[in-house]
């Protein structure tokens, strides 16, 4: 089966719009760390700069470790945003993560994968190298003509919402034609959740925590190498 695979973690406010807590960075985010460290996988996590502000310790320990892009400043559609408050708010969110980490971000991720090609020129005008708001299931305006690397989404965290005997074969059959393989998922995920979209409620918690292990453990038993997705630019997308 080999091939890459890059694991992408979307860290934010709890299933926004539904709720405001942050429970998923309170609870799961550490759970999720943990987890990591166990199968000695790596990551990409996509912070917003509301989620950094807030909760800065925590987003500089993922950075120890793993890659971190923006994901934003409050989650907000940059789709119906003007051009002018895009930049004001991905430059914002920018200078808070760098500040929080000490490295600033070179990749960046839509909320909702809703972006314009407003959204491009601030990437490309404030140094970043590659963007994932595009995915295999939804479509919208390409950023390489603002010299920006895409690097497309390939499964929601849907997965997480499926049987391993259904997951498995899913992720094989999309090794054979998605280099690399993009999973997407959330920390808030791996916590308790009842106040949510009805479709998510069926597998948070244990049940999605003990699901991604299966899955991670599955792929890298088959030889499926987990990279960042700075790395695959730098492999070549």
């Amino acid at each position: 089966m080999a091939g890459r695979a890059v694991l992408s973690v979307d860290v934010e406010q709890d299933a926004p719009p539904y709720l405001s807590s942050w429970r998923g960075v309170e609870e799961g985010l550490p759970r999720l760390l943990d987890l990591l460290d166990e199968l000695n996988v790596r990551a990409t996590f996509f912070v917003t700069g509301e989620c950094c502000r807030l909760f800065p310790g925590p987003v500089r320990g993922i950075a120890e470790r793993h890659e971190v892009g923006c994901h934003g400043y409050l989650h907000e559609r940059f789709d119906r945003l003007p051009a002018g408050e895009q930049f004001r708010r991905i430059k914002v969110a920018t200078e808070i993560i760098e500040g929080a980490t000490g490295k600033r971000p070179k990749g960046f991720r839509s909320p909702n994968f809703r972006c314009s090609p407003s959204t491009y020129e601030a990437l490309s005008r404030l140094g970043y190298v590659y963007d994932s708001s595009l995915a295999v299931y939804r479509r919208g305006p390409r950023p390489e003509p603002y010299g920006i690397v895409e690097v497309e989404n390939t499964w929601p965290s849907s997965f997480l919402r499926l049987p391993a005997a259904i997951s498995k074969p899913l992720m094989a059959a999309s090794l054979r034609v998605f280099d690399p393989l993009v999973l997407d998922f959330h920390p808030w995920e791996l916590v308790e959740m009842r106040r949510v979209r009805w479709d998510c409620r069926f597998a948070t918690g244990k049940v999605a925590e003990e699901r991604l292990r299966e899955l991670l453990r599955y792929l890298l038993g088959r030889g499926v190498k987990f990279v960042t997705m700075m790395e695959v630019v730098e492999q070549g997308v």
